[in-house]
């Protein structure tokens, strides 16, 4: 907690910083907005078999130029590579491929149709990115269920194909990740996504991962996900199936499965509860909380009991404090406890 407060003033000038007003707009003839938006996530963890881990994990801040919303350029940066020690730094090893955690040109309606051409290093095609629990990324599959910060390309179409899916989107990257180098595009993914009705989404994605960069040999990854909520969006459930081979964190495995569900017990308050089986490896049972506390602040906590296969189990609490921050507010909490305009 006690990180948060220096990072928070330290981008305040940032943060503070007034939109274009309407006259700057006007130069362009309106058509062109620049946000700054992002979120500091502090982060602690105590394991009964991992010992005690405080991170700064997916703390960002995003600086995105629009053009008549038609031809956008992101940069993310990930701030977890320059707050160390509760204050900035900036040493001689700084990686300034992996301090860049997003950069890329985005350009919508190719031609008039509905087509969108995506180059830079950004997410690929792939899983469907559940990111409920208050510290998701230990999910044991969440390294799986996402390919992301490489170079490449994505054409995404957005209407329709033939009839059978309303969204597909195909990916060709490299899969050596973390660097801002264009290196061989050994990597391909596709993702087609449906609307099955109003409160269900079918996602079906596969990659293909040469890992040249690797000795593990060619990786295959397969995702099936199913999400679904209620009318009112007080319950939603998701599933997700994971076919892959040749992965190098899980080199003995073939699949893996989530199971989730979330409960909103206040209009500010929500109850997850997550289980993730990969085979022959480890079975982990979640069960997490989150409050948003004011517009800009959410505290989660959660508890993940880990069943692994080869080694002692582990049971791992953690604690998250989201601060949200931006021009946009798109990343704000509608419904918060307290009231923090003053």
């Amino acid at each position: 907690m006690k990180t948060v407060l220096p990072i928070a003033l330290l981008l305040s000038t940032l943060i503070s910083l007034p939109a274009f007003s309407q006259e700057d707009r006007g130069l362009l003839g309106g058509d062109f907005k620049v946000s700054v938006d992002g979120e500091i996530n502090t982060s602690g963890m105590y394991g009964t078999d991992s010992g005690k881990v405080a991170t700064l994990r997916d703390s960002y801040v995003t600086l995105s130029g629009t053009f008549k919303d038609k031809i956008r350029a992101v940069i993310t940066a990930n701030l977890a590579q320059i707050f160390k020690d509760n204050k900035v730094e900036l040493t001689d090893d700084f990686d300034l491929g992996a301090f860049i955690k997003e950069a890329y040109i985005e350009i919508r309606q190719v031609g008039g149709a509905p087509v969108a051409i995506i180059v830079g290093k950004q997410p690929m095609a792939f899983g469907q990115n559940v990111q409920t629990m208050p510290i998701f990324k230990n999910n044991p599959l969440s390294s799986m269920q996402e390919i992301s910060e490489v170079m490449g390309v994505t054409v995404e179409l957005s209407e329709g194909l033939f009839g059978i899916f309303d969204m597909a989107e195909v990916s060709a990257f490299e899969t050596k990740g973390g660097d801002l180098e264009i290196g061989r595009l050994d990597g391909v993914s596709v993702r087609l996504s449906k609307m099955l009705t109003d409160q269900w989404l079918l996602t079906l994605s596969h990659a293909e991962m040469g890992n040249s960069h690797l000795e593990s040999g060619h990786e295959r990854r397969t995702s099936i996900g199913l999400i679904g909520e209620t009318q009112d969006g007080m319950l939603v459930g998701w599933v997700e199936g994971m076919y892959f081979s040749n992965n190098p964190e899980y080199p003995n495995s073939n699949f893996g499965i989530t199971v989730g569900g979330s409960i909103r017990v206040h209009e500010t308050t929500d109850v997850i509860v997550e289980y993730t089986w990969v085979e022959k490896e480890v079975s982990q049972i979640a069960l997490g909380v989150k409050t948003a506390l004011t517009s800009n602040i959410t505290v989660g906590a959660e508890v993940r009991y880990n069943n692994y296969v080869e080694r002692k189990d582990d049971i791992v609490f953690g604690v998250n404090v989201t601060y949200a921050f931006g021009t946009s507010g798109s990343n704000r909490n509608e419904n918060y406890l307290f009231d923090d305009k003053k």
